[in-house]
């Protein structure tokens, strides 16, 4: 199947899921927004809704604050709902730049909106909380989120009267499809560097211990010559950042507009290696020769060489290619680790695992400056391995005396559930693939995340985010992934019983979804979900059979009326203790949670 072809077969299959999903709730841009934030994966979870003005041209359809960084990113979809089911759309820089500009609009308007968005909460919160920090702001960040393909890559230009920084990233359909690839786990590769008429050379580090705890670990530093990088880049594309798949397609930030300055301006060029600090990579091997026995190594080829940090100083070296500014002059300090991998040990499974945690180690510790997130990190471990296995192998309890017929699906990796789709023929194989794992029943990693963590009583981080949730999820479960390098003791293993509590934590979250969306609460319905979740847990947890739960797959229908309630009573606490502050700000305090067993324990109690 050509890259088309595969491209077409992943958008048709993305594009049916949002529909259906926007038949269900009436809307399709919300849908689509939500299913385009895992792959952003920011730290927090974005505050999603919609709000459009025709005649003033304003669109915005969710924001984010990071107090830490004194950032606003405001997010803005185009959806292209004409769309041909034969063809990919495409989206001009144009087109994305109008598209932009609606979101900016709303920022510069501020103090009109807050006015006339009275009746949306989130919509007047925010337009209120712009017109406080708008003074103080280093950077906005506005996202164009779009069902269509932006082949042409251009960066795109934005200004803001009194904010320092402001950029625009654009989240398109090709660059989707690409990270969906990259997070299918690494493809061996060759790289031979003769292809590209020259070799580089590095210093080898002496290793003065033997012990290398079943690995065979080589390291090297030195100089990689921008140009050959570009073109790497330029033809392996995503291979080459697999383990770093935040930081390709798009030169973003103050960090990277400084790398684009220096790479267009000719008498800074020969400085760039003193101005960036360089690339981490890692190897399974390669073709490395001595220079005349000294301590200088010409490296001549590699097998599935991966930059894992430094992912965006290799984008924005490739921007530079593409846009024909001359990199001859330009070197890029660099280090490589070659991870030998014993295949000769009895537990080759063991060795590989090994593998990963080195090098998702060495990603962690190498990723100071454009952190990444610890989802991508801890993809490859046993204990989200064993929890995508239990998936594969455990059919739904059959109801009513039917034969078994489906699955819950778990990915593992991002965008894992259309690939395998995609490795399918069309038709009979794809729809008994289908059958068996229903769209409805795909669960990401940091889905589950979430909804453990509400259900087990942290709702503030939850609704801090995926990857906040990730963490704290991870770290409360760490018994069954952390294998400590230096110690010879072995990581436990979850069984069946772990698996179906985790999927009746997500059917509960599910149901509680489902309720407040019927309800139409004006406001904060991420938050709502999330702490209702943890209050029902924290009152009934006696009366709520999870066993039942996961054998039935549903909760009766006796506690809807109970769940309505407590969604009620959480939105009034939200808005009245946060009095001045940000709601959604607010919600990701421990206090907000804690302040609400207090107040409202005692009123919620008797429901059932």
């Amino acid at each position: 199947m050509n890259e088309f072809q595969q491209k077409l077969e992943f958008f048709n299959e993305f594009m049916e899921a949002v529909e259906r999903r926007g038949a269900a709730i009436g809307s399709r841009q919300t849908p689509f927004l939500e299913a385009i934030l895992p792959f952003i994966s920011e730290e927090d979870e974005p505050t999603v809704f919609y709000f459009g003005n025709s005649n003033a041209k304003v669109q915005l359809n969710g924001y984010l604050y990071s107090e830490a960084s004194n950032s606003l990113n405001l997010y803005v979809v185009d959806y292209d709902i004409e769309y041909d089911e034969n063809s990919l759309p495409q989206i001009t820089k144009t087109a994305v730049q109008e598209v932009a500009t609606r979101a900016k609009r709303f920022f510069t308007n501020a103090k009109s909106f807050h006015t006339y968005a009275e009746r949306t909460l989130e919509v007047a919160n925010l337009a209120k909380h712009i017109l406080d920090i708008q003074n103080e702001l280093e950077e906005v960040n506005i996202y164009v989120v779009t069902n269509r393909f932006y082949t042409s890559n251009k960066p795109v230009d934005l200004a803001i009267s009194g904010i320092p920084n402001v950029n625009v990233y654009v989240w398109d359909m090709d660059r989707i499809y690409k990270l969906t690839e990259a997070e299918q786990g690494i493809r061996d590769f060759e790289i031979d560097f003769s292809k590209y008429e020259t070799y580089f050379e590095m210093m080898k580090v002496p290793k003065l211990s033997t012990d290398t705890i079943n690995l065979g670990i080589d390291c090297y530093i030195g100089y990689v010559p921008a140009h050959i990088l570009a073109q790497l880049y330029d033809e392996f594309g995503p291979k080459l950042v697999e383990r770093n798949v935040r930081s390709f397609l798009q030169a973003r930030g103050g960090t990277n507009k400084g790398i684009r300055d220096t790479l267009k301006n000719p008498k800074q060029r020969d400085l760039f290696v003193a101005y960036n600090n360089g690339i981490s990579t890692v190897a399974k091997s390669g073709d490395i020769e001595q220079v005349n026995d000294s301590n200088l190594y010409r490296i001549k080829s590699l097998k599935s060489w991966q930059i894992v940090n430094g992912g965006q100083t290799t984008a924005s070296i490739h921007q530079a290619f593409k846009n024909d500014v001359p990199l001859d002059e330009v070197f890029i300090q660099a280090k490589l680790t070659i991870i030998h991998i014993d295949t000769d040990t009895k537990n080759v499974e063991d060795s590989y695992l090994l593998e990963d945690e080195m090098i998702s180690k060495i990603s962690e510790y190498a990723n100071t400056q454009n952190k990444i997130n610890k989802s991508d990190l801890l993809a490859n471990t046993r204990f989200l391995s064993d929890i995508e296995k239990y998936s594969r192998n455990i059919w739904i309890p059959s109801q009513d005396g039917r034969k078994e017929e489906s699955k819950w699906y778990f990915e593992r990796a991002r965008g894992q559930y259309m690939v395998d789709i995609g490795r399918r023929k069309k038709g009979k194989e794809q729809n008994e693939f289908k059958k068996i794992y229903p769209k409805e029943l795909v669960l990401g990693k940091v889905d589950i995340a979430k909804y453990f963590m509400s259900w087990h009583g942290y709702p503030h981080v939850s609704s801090k985010g995926g990857e906040e949730a990730f963490t704290k999820f991870m770290a409360l479960n760490s018994e069954y992934w952390k294998h400590d390098l230096s110690e010879s003791d072995k990581i436990k293993s979850i069984d069946e019983s772990f698996y179906t509590h985790l999927i009746s934590y997500c059917i509960v979250n599910n149901y509680v979804k489902s309720i407040v969306e019927n309800m139409n609460l004006k406001g904060y319905k991420a938050n709502v979900i999330y702490y209702t979740v943890a209050m029902v847990n924290h009152l009934y947890k006696n009366q709520i059979d999870i066993e039942y739960i996961w054998k039935r797959q549903k909760l009766s229908t006796e506690w809807e009326r109970c769940v309505q309630t407590i969604a009620k009573a959480t939105l009034d606490h939200l808005r009245i203790s946060a009095g001045e502050r940000n709601v959604t700000q607010w919600a990701k305090n421990e206090e907000c949670w804690t302040i609400f067993k207090e107040q409202y324990s005692n009123s919620l109690k008797n429901l059932m």
